[in-house]
C-alpha cells in the first residue's frame, strides 16, 4: 500500500548531534526527557517573549491575542520559522490560578482562538453559561499552524471533492477527479509545506507555547479532532501534561480513513431511530406508521429531487437529493429537536416551498467559510497512509450508498484526495499511549456521529483513563455550558476535574430525551427556531458535520 501524504512532522534530516534528541521526540521516543522541551537548540523558541494586545478581529472582542514562533521543521529548528496565533482569557480568579488550559476545538483544521470565550462569563458571549475552569485557568485558544490566523495558511484554490452520500457510478468517477484535481493543485501550489502540516507538528507547537508562556505543564481541553491531538501531546511530552478532558474522543486506530468510515453506520443507527419515532407520530406527520413505510417515503422525496432539484428552499438556490440525504441524517442525530427537525422534513418531502424561518436549519445556508480549514483538514489526514488501490473505494462507496445513504453516506468511502498524494511523509503517526501524565477524562455521546461512542470507548482503554457516557445523545462535544449539546452533569465533572483535581472515574450523564410531538397542523406550526437552544445547530455547517 502506497504512502499517501501530505502532513506530518520534519522534512528535513538532521546529521548534527541534535539527531539524537530529536529522534527522542518522534513516536519511537523511549525517553521523554529526550523530547524537545528539553532540547537547547529550541531553547530560543522556549524563551521568547510574547507581545499581548487586544485582538482585533471582532469574534474575538474581549481576548488577548499574541504570535508565537515556532519552526517550520522541527528536525532544522534553524531553517525557516512560521508562526502560531493564540489567544488568551485570564482566569477570573488570579489568587487561585492553577496554570494553563490549552484548548483545540477538532477539524481538524478548526480555528482555536475563539475557545476561551464559551469558558469564561466575562466575554460576554450571550446564550452562553460559565465553567468553573476559567476562573483558575488562563483559557488559551490556538490557531494551529497552518490556518486562521496562523502563517503560513494553507488555502487550496481548487474546488472540494463534492459531497455525495448516495452517488450513481457516474458521480463516484466525478468525485474521483475531484479528489485528484484538488490534490495535485495543493501540492502544486504548497509543494512540501504540506508535509509539515502534521498533527505531531501541532503538538509540539503547543509545547513551545507552553514554554513561551513561562509554565512547566499545560493542562488540555480539545474537543473531537482535538482529543487526538492531545492523546499525542501526551504520547510525545508526557512529562509536560497535566489534567486533559478530552471531550467527544477518536478512536486510537484506523487513523484516518477507517475512522470517518465509521461516521455512516453511525448516521445509520440513528435514522433508525429517528424514522421509529416518525413512525410512533405518524398522526402530525404522515410519513407512515412503521419505521419501513417512514424510509420509503423518505427515500421517495430524495429520488424526486435527484430528478428535479427544489427551487423553493430558502437557504439555497437548487436544494437536491444530496443536499436532502445529508441533512436527513444530519438532523437524525438531535433526538431533543426531531419535532422540528421533523417539520422541516415535512415541507421536503410534501415538495412544498419551506418557509424562510427554516432556512437557518439547513446545513448548506450560506455561512461564512474559511477556506483554510478544508485545505489544512486534507493536509492533516494526508499524515496516515490511504489505500492507494481506486478499485478498492469504488467498492467501497457502492456498498456504502445502499447501506448507509443518509448522512455522510459514501462520502468518505470515495476516493479523497490523500489517496493521490505525492509528497513524500516524513514520520509515521504517533503511537499514542499514556506513560507518565495523569490520568485524563474520556467524554463519548452514545448516538454522536462525528465521533462515534466505539471509538471513545477504544481511547479510554488506550489511555487507561475514566469514560464519561452522555446516554441518548447524539450531540459533538459536550462541556459547553449553557447550549444545547451542554449538560449540567457533564460540565459538573469536568470542572471537579480540572479545578478540584478530583480523580476522573467512570460515569454516565443523560443527554436530553426525544422530542415530543402533539398531532397538529404543520403548516400552521411555529416553532421557536430563535430559541437558544438551537443556537449551536443553526452555526452547523457541511465541513463540521463531517469533520471531527
Amino acid at each position: 500500500m502506497r504512502t499517501a501524504r501530505a502532513t506530518t512532522m520534519a522534512s528535513g534530516v538532521l546529521v548534527t548531534a541534535l539527531a539524537a534528541s530529536l529522534a527522542a521526540a518522534s513516536p519511537a521516543a523511549a525517553d521523554p526527557q529526550d523530547s524537545p522541551a528539553t532540547d537547547p537548540a529550541l531553547a530560543e523558541f522556549h524563551d521568547q517573549e510574547l507581545e499581548w494586545a487586544p485582538c482585533t478581529e471582532e469574534a474575538l472582542q474581549g481576548l488577548e491575542c499574541a504570535d508565537v514562533e515556532v519552526p517550520l521543521d522541527y528536525s532544522d529548528p534553524d531553517g525557516e520559522r512560521i508562526t502560531v496565533a493564540i489567544s488568551r482569557a485570564r482566569a477570573s480568579d488570579p489568587e487561585r490560578r492553577r496554570g494553563i488550559l490549552l484548548t483545540n476545538p477538532g477539524g481538524p483544521g478548526g480555528h482555536g482562538r475563539y475557545m476561551p470565550l464559551p469558558l469564561d462569563p466575562r466575554t460576554g458571549t450571550g446564550f452562553l453559561g460559565t465553567t468553573r475552569a476559567a476562573e483558575v485557568y488562563d483559557v488559551i485558544g490556538m490557531d494551529p499552524r497552518g490556518t486562521g490566523g496562523s502563517s503560513p495558511r494553507i488555502v487550496c484554490e481548487a474546488t472540494p471533492p463534492p459531497l455525495y452520500p448516495r452517488p450513481t457510478d457516474a458521480e463516484i468517477s466525478d468525485a474521483t477527479r475531484a479528489a485528484i484535481t484538488y490534490q495535485r493543485s495543493c501540492e502544486q501550489e504548497y509543494g512540501d509545506l504540506l508535509t509539515h502540516m502534521t498533527t505531531a507538528n501541532t503538538a509540539r507547537d503547543m509545547d513551545v507555547i507552553r514554554a513561551a508562556l513561562g509554565e512547566e505543564k499545560l493542562n488540555y481541553l480539545g474537543y473531537s479532532y482535538g482529543t487526538y491531538l492531545g492523546a499525542v501531546y501526551g504520547s510525545l511530552f508526557p512529562e509536560r501534561l497535566d489534567r486533559s478532558v478530552l471531550d467527544s474522543a477518536v478512536g486510537p486506530d484506523g487513523i484516518w480513513r477507517d475512522v470517518f468510515l465509521g461516521q455512516a453506520p453511525a448516521y445509520s443507527a440513528n435514522m433508525d431511530r429517528y424514522t421509529a419515532w416518525l413512525a410512533e407520530h405518524d398522526d402530525a406527520f404522515g410519513f407512515g406508521t412503521t419505521r419501513e413505510e417512514v424510509y420509503a417515503t423518505i427515500d421517495a422525496a430524495s429520488a424526486r429531487l435527484r430528478e428535479e432539484p427544489s427551487q423553493e428552499h430558502p437557504a439555497v438556490e437548487l436544494y437536491d437529493n444530496h443536499m436532502f440525504d445529508m441533512e436527513v441524517g444530519y438532523h437524525s442525530r438531535f433526538q431533543y429537536a426531531w419535532d422540528v427537525y421533523g417539520t422541516y422534513l415535512w415541507f421536503l418531502v410534501n415538495d412544498q416551498p419551506v418557509p424562510e424561518e427554516f432556512a437557518a436549519l439547513s446545513l448548506f445556508a450560506p455561512v461564512e467559510r474559511e477556506t483554510s480549514t478544508v485545505g489544512l483538514q486534507t493536509a492533516v489526514l494526508c499524515e496516515a497512509e490511504w489505500p492507494d488501490r481506486v478499485s478498492r473505494y469504488h467498492a467501497d462507496a457502492r456498498e456504502y450508498r445502499e447501506e448507509h445513504p443518509y448522512g455522510s453516506g459514501a462520502f468518505w468511502a470515495v476516493p479523497q484526495p490523500c489517496t493521490f498524494g505525492t509528497l513524500d511523509q516524513p514520520e509515521p503517526p504517533v503511537e499514542l499511549e499514556r506513560d507518565g501524565y495523569a490520568e485524563a477524562l474520556v467524554i463519548a455521546g452514545e448516538f454522536d456521529a462525528n465521533t462515534y461512542y466505539e471509538g471513545g470507548v477504544a481511547m479510554a482503554e488506550r489511555l487507561d483513563s475514566a469514560l464519561l457516557t452522555v446516554a441518548g445523545s447524539g450531540g459533538h462535544g459536550f462541556y459547553l455550558p449553557g447550549v444545547a449539546g451542554g449538560l449540567d452533569c457533564v460540565v459538573d465533572a469536568v470542572d471537579a476535574y480540572l479545578v478540584e483535581g478530583r480523580s476522573p472515574e467512570d460515569l454516565t450523564c443523560q443527554g436530553r430525551p426525544p422530542a415530543e410531538m402533539a398531532p397538529e397542523v404543520l403548516t400552521e406550526a411555529e416553532p421557536e427556531l430563535e430559541s437558544e437552544e438551537f443556537a449551536p445547530l443553526r452555526h452547523e455547517s457541511v465541513p463540521s458535520a463531517l469533520g471531527i
